[in-house]
């Protein structure tokens, strides 16, 4: 028989008021640094030296003394040992007497000049002994179950503020702490993010997730004045965004960038100095490259208007009837139709399978109709899928498309057998124990739709010479 292990219940620990003169900083708290026989005063110096008490000090002074955050004590020798909480009530003690830390007395001094919370008792916790609260702190400090807000969903929270009708000066008076022209600019540039028509429904939808946008990456990238410079747009004082070119040509730019950030062929690693930026913007297409002596007015992101993803709906179709295809080949064209019309959460295996041809077979009539074929290698009379994907790779890496470089690249090498790699695909087709599932079709789709739509509607620039 399993033993039921019992679940400690924290609601008959005591509580009650104690003045923050009679708490006792905890010797042995494992932040410290400090010989355990030191002075209070020294536990307090170490805290504001090595772990940031100050930030503490300023948000109680800011915000007030959140009421999910009561310090957790044992009475041992007549005195309240803090062993939990000891940053804050460090902090509480600073306010009463800021010459305790003598580095930062002047600036608490000139704090307290415009606002004292003046706390001088505080609720507490207080726990039988100090082995009742090992658990508790290897719990909360050790397994952290407290999901932070993404910093879009922060932003949120302020544009929610802004619709409850305040301004953006009400918001910097009521949060003094926080940066609100970070969040405002976030703001309105998702709002522009929102509003541009992208290249499918999937990356649309990506966009409008406020939970796994990665607004990182795009915050990296405007922040920088070679990508504002670039699109053609600075921000003013209040973080509104002033775009100085054509609508057009600022889309053709924005929604590139976009793009590449939600379909990770940039991301904040790569983009993580101003060199790699400055080759990143180097290697956008010249397509999409905004002419920046179109324009005549400013714009602002009031002149756009958001336009939200088909929710609701079920994907039934694995390819969407939109994608261009300007190529002479009927046959191809045919498998198109076919890949438009399939049902493929009745059929993966055929699906799955005709996909992998499509793809061969497209990249192939791609390098004829630029007039360069792919020619089988020495020794072989025949031009397989990899041949066709590395000489698109190639030609990708010459004309610094890094996008679909990135893809084409993930697509060939793979190991991992995820539905969309040439491996799989190859299995699929030649091992009569592998089958994708619906859900693996319609990934593998999804990640090779931005490389269908380069190649069947080639453009005239598309004339890259990849055989060896």
């Amino acid at each position: 028989m399993s033993k039921i292990s019992s679940i400690k219940n924290y609601d008959d620990w005591t509580r009650k008021k104690v003045k923050v003169t009679d708490l006792f900083l905890d010797p042995e708290n494992i932040r410290l640094q400090v010989e355990v026989k030191s002075s209070q005063e020294a536990l307090i110096n170490d805290l504001f030296l090595n772990e940031s008490a100050m930030d503490v000090l300023e948000s109680i002074t800011a915000n007030g003394f959140f009421p999910d955050e009561v310090p957790v004590v044992v009475k041992e020798d007549d005195k309240y040992i803090v062993l939990d909480g000891n940053r804050r009530v460090a902090a509480l003690k600073v306010l009463l007497r800021p010459e305790i830390v003598p580095s930062k007395e002047v600036s608490i001094k000139k704090i307290l000049k415009t606002t004292n919370p003046s706390i001088k008792e505080v609720e507490v916790v207080v726990a039988p002994d100090r082995d009742s609260v090992r658990k508790l702190l290897a719990s909360k400090h050790t397994q952290n179950t407290r999901k932070p807000w993404s910093t879009l969903r922060q932003a949120y929270f302020y544009k929610a503020e802004l619709e409850r009708d305040k301004t953006i000066q009400d918001l910097r008076n009521d949060y003094p702490t926080v940066d609100i022209n970070k969040f405002i600019r976030l703001i309105n540039i998702h709002k522009i993010a929102k509003s541009v028509k992208y290249d499918s429904d999937q990356i649309t939808k990506k966009i409008h997730n406020e939970r796994t946008f990665p607004s990182s990456t795009l915050e990296r990238l405007y922040d920088d004045k070679q990508i504002r410079d670039f699109l053609g747009f600075e921000f003013g004082g209040d973080g509104e965004v002033k775009i100085k070119i054509d609508k057009k040509e600022f889309e053709k730019g924005f929604k590139q960038i976009v793009q590449d950030i939600v379909e990770k062929a940039v991301d904040s690693r790569i983009l993580n100095n101003e060199k790699n930026r400055k080759a990143y913007l180097d290697s956008i297409p010249r397509s999409s490259v905004p002419n920046l002596a179109k324009g005549s007015k400013v714009l602002t992101s009031a002149d756009f208007k958001e336009t939200p993803p088909l929710y609701g709906k079920k994907r039934t179709k694995l390819a969407p009837k939109n994608i261009k295809f300007s190529l002479q080949f009927p046959a191809l064209r045919r498998m198109l139709t076919e890949l438009q019309e399939i049902d493929y959460h009745k059929f993966p295996n055929a699906s799955h399978d005709l996909l992998r041809s499509f793809l061969e077979c497209a990249l192939k009539a791609y390098f004829e109709h630029c007039g360069n074929p792919v020619k089988p290698s020495k020794q072989r009379n025949y031009v397989f899928l990899n041949d066709v994907l590395t000489a698109f790779k190639n030609e990708m890496d010459v004309e610094k498309n890094t996008q679909l470089y990135q893809v084409t690249q993930k697509v060939i090498t793979n190991s991992t057998m995820a539905s969309y790699t040439a491996q799989a695909m190859n299995a699929t087709n030649h091992n009569p124990s592998i089958f994708p599932t619906d859900k693996e079709v319609e990934d593998a789709w999804d990640t090779l739709e931005v490389i269908f739509r380069y190649i069947l509607d080639p453009k005239p620039k598309q004339n890259a010479k990849n055989n060896p």
